[in-house]
């Protein structure tokens, strides 16, 4: 995850980190989202206090989905 103002180089670092990282053989793909678009429990996910059941966010699937030792 990458954070800062506007202007401080977030872009430019990611992307020399992702240049770098298939230059040394291992491919890496950029997922970018907007957190200032959704509210932080359909970023993160949330438990329903009625039932206990965790419905994940935005962010959780995403992060399980590059996670997935299936899709590698």
């Amino acid at each position: 995850m990458v954070v800062g103002t506007v202007g401080c180089g977030k872009t430019t670092i990611m992307n020399v980190l992702t240049d770098a990282l298939f230059e040394i053989g291992i491919p890496h793909k950029l997922n970018r989202m907007n957190p200032k678009s959704i509210t932080g429990q359909e970023m993160y996910g949330m438990m329903n206090t009625v039932t206990g059941e965790w419905f994940p966010g935005v962010f959780s699937e995403i992060w399980k989905k590059c996670n997935d030792k299936k899709n590698k």
